[in-house]
């Protein structure tokens, strides 16, 4: 068996020698398979399976999208998109609400404008009618399309009238957005939407027994998917580049690596997020945001799938001539399940900016974990729970840290001058935990000071935890994946990091964390050592 698996080896390093477009799939591959060797060792590792004692807690969640002009001088406006999520998870305050968001440009003449933050606010119901009061502070990191962001610092505060129709509400008012250390900024008229759910989570009640059998009402089921793609652009129509005297990418050049997240809210449809960037083809610094539905359809019984996908979203940097911004993509393929949880997906789809001349067919690939998550009923609610045999809690984590790169100024950035000595980035980490040690990690980072306004990363690895008291924990980790923008050399935008650290435990949810480490690009010339300081909010949830 060994040596048929050397020869098929080999045969691929020789087609992939001969045949540059190759490269894609190679590295795709070899990311599924670290995908599959980290999930399948996760099997049977978490051991809080029936009698455990929990205490369940809902809370409400609110996702949220916003659409605004952002005034610009000597050039149309941007059309600014906002989209995120709004966490309520003080118990003391149920009002306020702690939120993931971006705000990205999908119109005017920076494509590529995309940031990322987070930030505060607070709801407050007017009487006993369905209006309410809606105000927050929001800060990120982020910037591209050559705007004039600074160092990508962006805040925006907003005051808003909200009304609300059951699940879903409007809402309009006030905002003001700006990049404090650029030329961009202004007043603005602010419109949206938003769609109201729940966040279900538990945690361990201690030692204390609990007198509460199961809960009644545990048996509402919410299925998520998680997939990690690859595309692949097989052809264009017209020029996909904005480049008058370099040539233009061939078909097959142009791959992207991202992360796909998938709500389920019937049987057969539901929501998506994917995200992607440049992992070859000469436009590092590229990105895509998109959200939209998606359906299946059984085929063959319960293993054959026809999947089919329409999104929308910003999307730019890297040179892609992506217009203002606006993009639309739809896929269609083929799923197929490998045991009970995972998934593969083989489609075909076309990208198209209204604005601009990025049009083109793409292949894609993914590789996907479904997740089965019990709800309770009612809101802000705790009540005792006792796990069921066919029940496991499952370990999730978000952390929001600062990071400073330390870089020698002997090098010189794409724009020919030295780097920065140090310059910071915001970031987010989600984590599962698929071992007693280890987690596994999807990360992204956004440069808010300094100057790369523009550059960010989406990045995939594995975490190994060990603690030896109660309060603290030596934790290392490897993560791999896209990067690019603001005049980093990073060459394709394949980037990887390592890093080692400290956690102290402050509560049973709560952390705070630092980390020393090193990143480097496959390719480019950009190495620098690093520093980070976070706060983790870890959870649990009960999973079939």
């Amino acid at each position: 068996m060994g040596e048929k698996c050397n020869f098929v080896v080999v045969g691929i390093l020789n087609i992939h020698n001969r045949m540059k477009e190759y490269n894609f799939f190679i590295r795709l591959i070899l990311l599924f398979c670290f995908f599959l060797s980290t999930t399948r060792f996760a099997t049977g590792q978490e051991k809080d399976g029936e009698g455990v004692e929990l205490e369940l807690i809902r809370q409400p969640l609110r996702y949220r999208g916003s659409y605004e002009w952002l005034k610009m001088t000597g050039e149309p406006d941007l059309g600014m998109l906002g989209m995120g999520a709004d966490f309520f998870i003080v118990d003391k305050l149920p009002n306020l609400y702690l939120t993931i968001n971006t705000y990205s440009a999908i119109a005017g003449k920076r494509p590529g404008l995309i940031t990322f933050g987070t930030g505060v606010g607070y709801l407050q119901p007017l009487f006993r009618s369905p209006l309410s009061l809606d105000a927050g502070l929001f800060v990120g990191g982020g910037g591209g399309g050559g705007a004039p962001d600074g160092g990508g610092l962006i805040t925006r505060g907003h005051i808003n009238l909200a009304f609300s129709m059951g699940a879903v509400s409007l809402f309009g008012g006030y905002s003001r957005l700006d990049f404090p250390t650029g030329e961009m900024g202004s007043n603005n008229v602010n419109v949206g939407v938003a769609i109201s759910s729940q966040f279900s989570t538990a945690r361990r009640t201690g030692p204390k027994r609990q007198e509460n059998g199961s809960v009644a009402s545990l048996d509402k089921t919410s299925t998520f998917r998680v997939q990690i793609t690859g595309q692949n652009y097989i052809s264009f129509a017209g020029d996909p580049v904005s480049r008058s005297n370099e040539s233009q990418p061939q078909p097959g050049d142009i791959s992207l690596v991202g992360v796909e997240l998938d709500h389920f809210f019937h049987a057969q449809w539901y929501a998506a997020l994917k995200l992607h960037g440049a992992m070859a083809g000469g436009i590092d610094g590229y990105m895509s945001y998109l959200v939209g539905v998606g359906f299946e359809q059984p085929l063959a019984g319960d293993r054959l799938t026809l999947d089919a996908q329409l999104l929308a979203g910003p999307s730019g940097g890297g040179g892609v001539a992506s217009g203002g911004g606006g993009t639309l993509q739809g896929t269609v393929g083929l799923s197929t399940r490998l045991g009970e949880a995972y998934g593969i997906k083989a489609a075909i789809g076309h990208t198209f900016t209204p604005g601009g001349q990025l049009n083109g067919t793409l292949l894609e690939m993914a590789l996907s974990h479904n997740f089965h998550f019990y709800t309770t009923a009612g809101a802000h609610t705790k009540t005792a729970y006792r796990l069921k045999e066919s029940e496991r809690l499952r370990m999730f984590g978000f952390e929001l840290l600062n990071r400073t790169y330390w870089s020698s100024s002997e090098r010189m950035d794409k724009n020919g001058r030295p780097y920065d000595k140090a310059f910071n980035l915001m970031g987010f980490v989600v984590s599962k935990r698929i071992h007693d040690h280890f987690d596994l990690l999807g990360a992204t980072n956004w440069a808010y000071q300094g100057s790369y306004g523009a550059y960010a990363e989406g990045l995939l690895g594995l975490r190994y935890r060990y603690g030896w008291n109660p309060s603290w924990e030596l934790r290392a980790q490897a993560l791999g994946g896209a990067a690019g923008g603001g005049g980093i050399d990073l060459g394709s935008g394949l980037v990887y990091h390592y890093s080692a650290g400290l956690v102290r435990h402050i509560s049973q949810n709560w952390r705070l964390a630092v980390s020393v480490g090193q990143m480097a690009g496959v390719k480019g010339n950009f190495k620098p050592f690093f520093t980070d300081i976070g706060i983790v909010y870890r959870f649990g949830t009960i999973q079939k």
